[in-house]
């Protein structure tokens, strides 16, 4: 039967990038994986035709030559592992599927391609053990107020999460079983399979990675290794948090597979908003009311900040907008307070106040 023109087989246009090659052949490998469809010889065959297509296409020169050439460029019976192969240096060689076939196995040197990145993300849902494995992430939000965020604060939370069985220690297997190296791998947790084309290592299916013969399973856990657990814990809340921010708290996330470490526990800080405060960075602004006349001729006014309200001097002739700095009242050891002045003009004036500010006008002038 005459083979297939690799484009068409992935398809794709002649002109598609190596990046919309990956992108074809990874939707293609997903469907007709062997791992997906055990024991199906047809979807087999059109995974090999598609790894082949592939590994010719991402090849420059390979794919330079069957450009030109077609299938002949590979020699009699066309295409990797046929007649002349891909010549010195492939990175590939020849061997047997079956009567007339052709198998691949990754060998060292020259220009082979990897397809380890490729079958990671196929295989990375498809129920493949891969042994002892970091457990998830857990995120908790946590609100505080503007005045907490910026002095730091503590939260106590209570949370529930899978924690690695105590009873088993997270192995899954009875305390007190055997462990002696599984038969399978010989202890070393892995075995060589065919993926396809090509020959690569996984996680022993019969030890699930751990390199250990699994005796009974734990009766606490049912073999599973964890346990649903409420936690109870203090987190410190750092000053100068701001909205959006993680605090970190290790080992308190899901329990890892296998007796794998737990994943962590990400605090997510949401901050409430503060009416007489801005914050700019490590630094906070305030808005101060004075009247015109201390404006013009000087006074004194009382500053809110986040503690006690501080007294400050407004020397005559202040303006409109300008600021202030009251050191050391933003965020503690790093940012300052800002007040800004806002020169209050009143709207309605009494005939003696009018008389008053005509007489000022003319001495202005």
């Amino acid at each position: 039967m005459a083979k297939r023109d690799y484009y068409d087989v992935l398809g794709v246009k002649k002109s598609a990038s190596v990046e919309e090659l990956k992108k074809a052949y990874r939707k293609l490998a997903r469907k007709y994986h062997p791992d997906v469809n055990p024991g199906d010889k047809s979807s087999e065959d059109k995974f090999k035709e598609l790894s082949e297509a592939y590994e010719t296409l991402t090849d420059d020169e390979k794919r330079e030559n069957y450009d030109r050439f077609g299938h002949a460029a590979f020699g009699p019976g066309g295409g990797p592992g046929g007649g002349a192969g891909y010549g010195q240096g492939a990175g590939f060689r020849g061997g047997g599927f079956g009567p007339g076939g052709f198998q691949w196995t990754q060998a060292g040197g020259g220009g082979g391609f990897d397809f380890s990145d490729i079958f990671g993300d196929i295989l990375g849902g498809g129920g493949m053990q891969r042994g002892p494995e970091r457990g998830s992430d857990l995120t908790y939000e946590v609100e505080v107020s503007f005045a907490e965020a910026i002095n730091g604060t503590q939260r106590e939370i209570n949370f529930r999460r899978t924690a690695a069985c105590p009873e088993c220690e997270g192995q899954g297997s009875k305390k007190g079983a055997s462990s002696a190296p599984c038969p399978d791998c010989s202890g070393s947790g892995f075995t060589q399979v065919r993926i396809g084309p090509v020959s690569t290592r996984q996680a022993c299916r019969k030890c699930r990675g751990t390199g250990k013969k699994r005796g009974p399973a734990c009766e606490s856990c049912g073999g599973a290794g964890k346990k649903q657990a409420a936690e109870h814990i203090r987190v410190k809340i750092p000053a100068g948090v701001e909205t959006g921010s993680k605090i970190r708290v290790a080992g308190k996330g899901e329990a890892g597979s296998e007796g794998g470490p737990p994943g962590d526990l990400y605090i997510i800080v949401k901050t409430a908003a503060d009416d007489r405060f801005k914050r700019q960075g490590d630094d906070l602004v305030t808005t101060l009311r004075i009247p015109l006349a201390d404006a013009l001729l000087g006074g004194e006014a009382l500053v809110p900040t986040l503690g006690e309200p501080v007294r400050m001097k407004v020397p005559a002739g202040s303006q409109n907008g300008q600021r202030f700095r009251i050191k050391g009242k933003g965020v503690p050891g790093k940012g300052d307070l800002y007040a800004e002045l806002f020169v209050h003009i009143p709207k309605k004036l009494d005939e003696h106040a009018k008389k008053t500010l005509e007489s000022l006008r003319e001495s202005l002038k």
